[in-house]
């Protein structure tokens, strides 16, 4: 073969793959490799403080349209559920929650708590994102 066969060859051989599925894994990919040797800590600031940031921005700028979004949202599936139109896998939603065994709200402000208590570097980095969200926005 001469080198301009092998040059499409080539060329064919990478275009198997679609440019956007190698680049979107592949920078989730780097990113993985990038953090893998972090500190748990700082990945915790980092993600939270993110969150919160976002959160805080997105409230001071959507919070009437988004509480007014959300309450209409759950009006909907409260009479969906309670009509027998719907049922709502509500063991799902606890189970995505992370408040699998509570059976009151009392349960879930502690668990809440609790895990406020063992994660204050996540508690305080997105307090402190979601104030300078706010104040930016």
């Amino acid at each position: 073969m001469d080198n301009q066969t092998m040059e499409i060859m080539a060329l064919s051989e990478t275009a198997e793959t679609p440019m956007s599925a190698s680049v979107g894994s592949g920078l989730l990919d780097s990113l993985k490799e990038r953090f893998s040797g972090q500190e748990p800590w700082a990945i915790e600031l980092i993600v939270f403080s993110l969150g919160g940031f976002v959160a805080g921005f997105l409230l001071k700028n959507f919070g009437k349209l988004a509480l007014l979004i959300i309450a209409a949202a759950l009006i909907t599936v409260l009479v969906l559920h309670y009509t027998h139109i719907n049922e709502m896998p509500f063991e799902k939603l606890q189970e995505l929650l992370g408040i699998n065994d509570a059976q009151t709200v009392q349960d879930i402000v502690n668990a809440k708590i609790t895990f406020c208590k063992k994660n204050p570097v996540a508690l305080f980095s997105g307090l402190v994102g979601l104030f300078v969200g706010w104040k930016v926005g």
